[in-house]
């Protein structure tokens, strides 16, 4: 098995769709309505999207949605990007202690309070 996709609940996707577009410098390679939007990654392996509280048919718990992962080749720009589009930052860029292949990371908030964690890593390592 591979992970497909990912997506979390949200009120409002029309706003959602405003701050992913704006947090991945890339507009959702579908949208429906305000229903639900998704965007596929470089080699169209895993996809990450958003669905209305309406359309998934359950209540919204702030936080409580699903953790998102990223990758960036450059943490500090990527921590930059955040600060410049207003997202909540949870914590600072640190590097894991001890870490084989020195994961750096930070997490921000989007505009319903789901995590998401930004990392830089050495993906050779293990390999």
């Amino acid at each position: 098995m591979k992970i497909d996709n990912f997506y979390f609940v949200v009120e409002d996707v029309k706003a959602s769709v405003d701050f992913y577009t704006k947090l991945f410098e890339k507009n959702p390679t579908t949208v429906a309505g305000s229903r639900w939007a998704d965007w596929e990654n470089e080699n169209n392996q895993v996809y990450f999207g958003i669905l209305s509280r309406e359309s998934a048919e359950c209540e919204i718990i702030k936080g409580n949605n699903g953790v998102l992962g990223l990758f960036t080749e450059d943490i500090d720009k990527a921590y930059d990007k955040c600060k410049e589009i207003g997202a909540k930052i949870l914590y600072k860029p640190y590097e894991i202690p001890y870490s084989p292949d020195h994961y750096k990371c930070f997490a921000i908030e989007d505009i319903d309070g789901n995590t998401i964690e930004i990392a830089s890593y050495d993906r050779k390592v293990g390999k």
